[in-house]
């Protein structure tokens, strides 16, 4: 039986609008902002894709932050500071990555429109970061993720755990991760520990036992992972209770 042209023109037609609409699904689809483990994982009791990576366009290095507001992060200001010129690095230079592995082309990043430092202190050397050592980042979008909590008071005698970007024992880095914090002391605006964050864990968080952020991994002399020597963090809360006051 023969078809009439115009009969198959029509066909053909509907077949082309078929693929056109199948095709822009797709692209809508694989356009969502998710990360490696999708956009909420809450295997540890929160969404931990709110630990990110903060890079500089340009440099090799990386720092790690967390989010705590719908486009709201904080890191380590000396992870966003140039010693060297004494200044913040241009905001549109800094980006923020959601995902597992900051070595994977599967991290999205997001641009930062402001940074906002928590203190007024000039820096012009290493040390001038201690106590100095936070600051808020303002991403372009909202990020797709849970934000982390901010605790309101910090308990003495209980667990910390630090997360971040970080070296492993083994020399390797860039691999989401969190290790407990040992041997942990604490005073009005920092938390000394002797081990359980390294190279690359600089701005990301140490979480109290309810999941709430307490500090932020600031600067260390300790070069490698399996170095003794003292790790630093600083607290963004004030108030210290005792554990068996809680």
């Amino acid at each position: 039986m023969e078809m009439s042209a115009n009969f198959i023109m029509r066909l053909f037609n509907r077949f082309l609008l078929v693929m056109l609409y199948l095709g822009v699904s797709v692209n809508q689809t694989s356009a969502a902002p998710v990360s490696e483990t999708g956009y909420k994982n809450t295997q540890y009791g929160f969404d931990s894709n709110a630990i990110v990576a903060i890079k500089i366009t340009g440099k090799k290095d990386f720092c790690s932050g967390v989010v705590v507001g719908a486009n709201e992060v904080l890191t380590a200001t000396h992870c966003v500071y140039g010693l060297k010129a004494q200044t913040y690095y241009p905001s549109n230079t800094v980006k923020i990555g959601v995902g597992d592995n900051v070595l994977h082309d599967t991290v999205q990043w997001f641009d930062v429109t402001k940074i906002s430092p928590r203190s007024s202190a000039t820096i012009k050397t290493v040390n001038d970061f201690l106590g100095n050592d936070v600051v808020s980042l303002v991403s372009t979008d909202v990020l797709p993720v849970t934000p982390v909590p901010i605790a309101s008071y910090t308990q003495k005698n209980t667990p910390f755990i630090a997360w971040g970007f970080g070296e492993d024992e083994w020399g390797y880095y860039g691999i989401k991760k969190s290790r407990p914090l040992e041997n942990a002391a604490l005073d009005e605006k920092l938390i000394s520990f002797s081990s359980g964050a390294c190279r690359g864990d600089s701005g990301g968080p140490v979480l109290n036992t309810r999941n709430e952020v307490v500090a932020i991994i600031s600067v260390s002399k300790v070069p490698h992972c399996v170095d003794a020597g003292k790790r630093i963090a600083q607290r963004i809360t004030s108030g210290l209770i005792d554990e068996k006051h809680r």
